[in-house]
């Protein structure tokens, strides 16, 4: 069993360590831990972790055993630069979340992996609880509630997150505008309710496990076989006035791979807390606060940047969604302009402009990937 995470730079131990350390609490033997980063690997910091595992750190803008792995099973030099090669100009100093967490379940199918647990930098294995004195962090089994279903016959474990939820408290015409617009309309009831419940998600007393279809990649347990018969996470980024933006919804492909090849997969109902805004326990102030103005400006340019692949492969008409939600975008931007008086969220229309000028781009890097990975599955002896 592997604990694997994506990360800029491997600088702090932290986070690993809490799971790590949540593993051994509760009777859990991890075997190794695959990190995939950017930019920089603390020594010291590798050290303390290799006391507790051993390491696998991917240095993405060079995966040398990755290479290696890959011309000793006669993958071709097509395939391995299209999965193995960083897609996106380094001087930009980003890359997308697919590639990355896609480079993790790569590192752990050719070291013989079995199950793959994935965390997020800004999630910990403690659940948050109502209770009559305010919400309260609770210690959970993490990997316990994951390995119950595991062993009980699903190949995939997922669930949600407690904590402030990515939609902090506001309320001002122009919320349902705004959440068409970035294809949110669901979150509606929730957001306009938000200054009762203060943006907050609770673990439920009782779990209620059921059957999903949804994954989310910071909290998500897979059996590496089901990659037989799974897509690799995917996503894109595009360039906006020299700067690049990540698409959201990496895991949404994968999700699909899921419905569509009978891979069983159960929402475990466990809710690990999810540090959303870095800065618990302090409430995001979206009008107050620039800090949470940039996040969910972040936010607003990662869901315009999903949505036109996102369309396209849900089988929508991607010229009507285009144009269903660029009226209704630049509404609900002018209010929330407005109401957080900061105009760069006036900016994100052109983000959503260039992004759906991005689609046959995003369809393009989606097919080669998928031809890539499906010749990288051909060699690989595990998988088949």
């Amino acid at each position: 069993m592997a604990l694997g995470m994506i990360t800029r730079s491997l600088d702090s131990d932290t986070e690993l360590m809490n799971f790590i350390e949540n593993a051994e609490k509760y009777g859990h033997r991890l075997d190794c831990v695959i990190v995939a980063y950017m930019h920089r690997l603390d020594p010291s910091v590798e050290e303390r972790i290799r006391k507790k595992l051993p390491l696998f750190a991917i240095d993405i803008k060079d995966p040398w055993y990755g290479y290696e792995q890959f011309r000793r099973r006669g993958i071709s030099e097509k395939a391995t630069r299209v999965l193995l090669d960083c897609p996106v100009d380094t001087k930009y100093g980003l890359m997308s979340y697919g590639y990355k967490r896609t480079m993790v379940v790569i590192e752990a199918i050719l070291r013989g992996i079995d199950i793959l647990f994935f965390v997020d930098s800004d999630v910990y294995p403690t659940v948050m609880k109502k209770t009559p004195d305010g919400p309260a962090l609770e210690e959970a089994d993490f990997f316990g509630a994951h390995l119950e279903y595991l062993r009980s016959g699903s190949q995939v474990t997922t669930g949600e997150y407690s904590g402030y939820n990515i939609l902090p408290v506001a309320l001002f015409d122009g919320m349902e505008d705004l959440l068409a617009g970035l294809q949110k309309a669901d979150m509606l009831d929730y957001w306009q309710t938000s200054v009762a419940h203060r943006g907050l998600t609770f673990q439920k007393d009782e779990r209620e496990p059921k059957p999903c279809k949804k994954i989310l990649g910071g909290n998500v347990a897979i059996e590496i076989s089901a990659f037989a018969k799974l897509p690799p996470f995917f996503s894109s980024h595009y360039i906006y006035r020299d700067e690049i933006f990540l698409c959201r919804g990496e895991d949404t492909v994968l999700g699909l791979g899921i419905s569509t090849n009978g891979i069983v997969c159960t929402d475990i109902d466990l809710n690990p807390m999810h540090d959303t805004y870095k800065n618990y326990p302090s409430e995001p102030d979206l009008r107050g606060d620039p800090g949470a103005q940039k996040r969910f400006y972040y936010a607003c340019t990662g869901w315009v940047g999903r949505n036109p692949f996102l369309n396209y492969i849900l089988g929508n008409d991607p010229q009507a969604a285009r144009e269903c939600q660029r009226g209704r975008l630049e509404l609900g931007l002018e209010a929330l302009a407005g109401y957080t008086a900061n105009p760069i969220f006036h900016s994100v229309l052109g983000n959503f402009d260039v992004s759906w000028g991005s689609l046959g781009r995003y369809i393009s890097e989606y097919e080669r990937v998928l031809e890539a990975w499906g010749e990288f599955k051909e060699r690989i002896d595990l998988l088949q």
